[in-house]
């Protein structure tokens, strides 16, 4: 496995970590941050800067730097297109690298948005919503090529393995400074840790891509050194801990599909003790009187059937009724909430329901029929088919010809089946209208998986 970057990244992991804790304080700081990355820009090779940007992608134009987003991301993508530029001899030459499938998909998402501006109450904001979507898929081609003419596959990685780091040092800072209170007793329930970011479930799904990954890299074991094996270790436990305290639900569950889906294709033997480990831990807690009520509480079992998700799945079907051809609109859900609203006004219920608006109908498919219209939600379908397609095929292809890349493309394969699941009860992280946080991290592992293809 080709680890150099890993070894070579500790100088400028370390300049990131500086300039997260600088813009974190003043303005100031930030000026200064911003100069440090300038210079980082100067004297950095192009093999690093681009996973750098990735990087910066997915921390500094995270929710702590909202007032600086624009900017930010602009900075940014001038980057990138500049070095596409740069190489664009053997750029080019990559977009037919990308499989017919997938251009259906994206031509099919495109189709969808355009006329569900059109038809929506709000065109310029929806057709403005649709240019950004566009745009993201742009920045994922120009990544993709890349990669492709300078070989970054194991780069783009790291720099997930970096992201997921970065964000976990900031959840523990959180705990730290708030004194380990990890159990509220207002709300009966234990805390949820975001860090950098607003909603722990970002977190969480950061995790749910970089630690599939970061599993298939630990059966990378010809050629790794001691050191490399060690820091994947203590990465992995850090995670798993991070990941516990965001106790984003959706995340954990997919995070323990991928597990399954990797040890059962990778390690048959190693999957029958985890499944019999998870069969004992289950009836440990449901024989045990203390280990059942922590686990409830854990979970917050009382508020699976009675949780907001309900209520705005109800809606979201009220919305698709009366708008199933063409959809609301990208990002109109939240204009449809007052005229479907199942609960009373001024109610708690209602109050939720407004506050987690942002997460639109919480299944992604619900999300894309109620913004976009049945070509939406058939778009939605085929995103799966087609990753679960290639997937299979790029499995079957590497299998007895590259052990690393059989290992790389079950790890991808199982990031897919895990968020395949947290799309019935999250809608972000596959094709949010745009938003890089959310979605750049599964596009990546997609972009890999094609260039084994």
């Amino acid at each position: 496995m080709n680890v150099r970057l890993l070894a070579n990244k500790y100088t400028y992991i370390l300049v990131i970590i500086s300039a997260l804790l600088f813009t974190y304080y003043s303005i100031i700081t930030f000026v200064l941050a911003a100069v440090a990355l300038i210079i980082i820009f100067i004297f950095l090779k192009e093999e690093i800067i681009i996973p750098l940007v990735i990087i910066l992608f997915l921390v500094l134009v995270s929710d702590f730097t909202e007032s600086y987003r624009t900017l930010l991301n602009i900075s940014l993508i001038i980057i990138l297109f500049y070095f596409y530029i740069k190489n664009f001899t053997s750029s080019k030459e990559n977009i037919s690298q990308i499989p017919k499938e997938l251009i259906i998909v994206i031509s099919l998402t495109f189709l969808s948005m355009i006329t569900a501006s059109i038809f929506s109450a709000n065109i310029p904001a929806t057709l403005l919503i649709t240019c950004r979507q566009i745009l993201f898929f742009t920045i994922v081609y120009v990544l993709f090529s890349l990669m492709e003419s300078k070989n970054l596959i194991f780069s783009y990685i790291n720099s997930l393995l970096v992201v997921a780091a970065i964000l976990g040092a900031m959840i523990v800072y959180d705990v730290v400074t708030k004194g380990f209170v990890l159990f509220s007793i207002q709300t009966n329930s234990f805390n949820q840790f975001a860090g950098l970011y607003s909603n722990p479930n970002a977190i969480g799904l950061q995790l749910s891509v970089s630690l599939p990954m970061l599993i298939g890299l630990m059966f990378f074991k010809k050629g790794s050194k001691a050191s490399t094996n060690y820091l994947y270790y203590f990465l992995l436990i850090f995670s798993l801990i991070v990941l516990l305290l965001t106790n984003s639900r959706a995340s954990i569950g997919a995070v323990f599909v991928s597990i399954s889906y990797i040890l059962f294709k990778l390690k048959r033997r190693y999957f029958k003790y985890f499944f019999i480990g998870i069969v004992v831990s289950a009836l440990a807690f449901f024989l045990i009187p203390i280990l059942n009520d922590f686990i409830a509480l854990y979970l917050r079992v009382d508020r699976v059937f009675e949780n907001t998700r309900f209520y705005i799945w109800t809606m979201s079907i009220d919305i698709i009724k009366s708008h199933y051809i063409f959809g609301v609109g990208p990002e109109q859900f939240a204009t449809k909430i007052y005229a479907n609203l199942p609960v009373m006004l001024g109610s708690f219920e209602e109050f939720q329901i407004w506050w987690a608006k942002s997460g639109t109908s919480h299944n992604f498919f619900l999300y894309r029929f109620t913004e976009t219209g049945i070509l939406g939600f058939f778009s939605a379908l085929y995103l799966f088919y087609t990753f679960f397609k290639i997937s299979s095929m790029v499995e079957k292809l590497t299998k007895f010809k590259e052990p690393r890349y059989y290992i790389l493309s079950v790890s991808i394969s199982s990031i897919g089946a895990g968020l395949l699941g947290r799309a019935f009860l999250e809608s972000t992280g596959l094709i949010t209208n745009g938003w890089i946080t959310r979605d750049l991290p599964f596009w990546i592992a997609f972009m890999i998986l094609i260039h084994l293809y």
